[in-house]
């Protein structure tokens, strides 16, 4: 037998890659595992499937801050659920700048990395839902990646967004703390009650 008959039967760039490195793909591949098993490591060790899971996954939800609902406190609680429910591709944190009930998100937003959008002028009814509602629409018109929309407040006045959503085939998810509007979580895809905690 000659040294060279791990070449036959291989052709093009296969059997010149074995010519240079003296041996084909499946030698090294089992060398390569002989290797690691003989350092104490197996093959769960070596690939690291949630991490590759991770960078193949694409980015599909979208996460809605009203910011004069619900307070800073409970930002840890929703940024461990946000991840629990989708791959986040942005988390947008809505408020009226210079707005002193909603400073204390200030630090909040930069530790998280959340996109502020403040509004400018004088305070309005409505007007941070007006902007979170318009947002919605437009994410969900230009953005078809996006399966998940999450809004994180309370208020009845997303009802109808929240059906649109749906009625579009979007998952939409509601985080707040107690005393959220019956029907805005009768409508919601999923409700879930977000507490006042630490993060971990």
């Amino acid at each position: 037998m000659s040294e060279w008959d791990f070449l036959w039967g291989l052709e093009g760039q296969e059997l010149m890659d074995a010519m240079s490195s003296g041996g084909t793909y499946d030698d090294w591949a089992y060398i390569e595992r002989m290797e690691r098993q003989q350092y104490g490591f197996d093959d769960d060790d070596y690939y690291d499937d949630d991490y590759y899971d991770e960078l193949s996954a694409k980015k599909n939800t979208m996460v809605f801050i009203d910011a004069e609902n619900v307070s800073s406190t409970h930002a840890a609680s929703i940024e461990n659920e946000i991840w629990d429910i989708g791959n986040v591709a942005e988390v947008r944190y809505y408020a009226m700048q210079k707005d002193p009930v909603t400073a204390n998100w200030k630090s909040t937003i930069k530790e998280y990395g959340y996109k502020p959008i403040l509004m400018a002028g004088e305070r309005e009814k409505n007007k941070i839902d007006n902007k979170i509602i318009r947002d919605a629409k437009k994410v969900l018109n230009e953005n078809k990646s996006i399966d998940i929309f999450v809004i994180v407040s309370r208020d009845g006045d997303y009802t109808e967004l929240v059906r649109f959503l749906r009625s579009n085939r979007k998952r939409v998810v509601i985080l707040a703390p107690k005393n959220t509007s019956k029907k805005l979580k009768n409508a919601s895809s999923e409700s879930r009650t977000i507490k006042n905690r630490r993060r971990k």
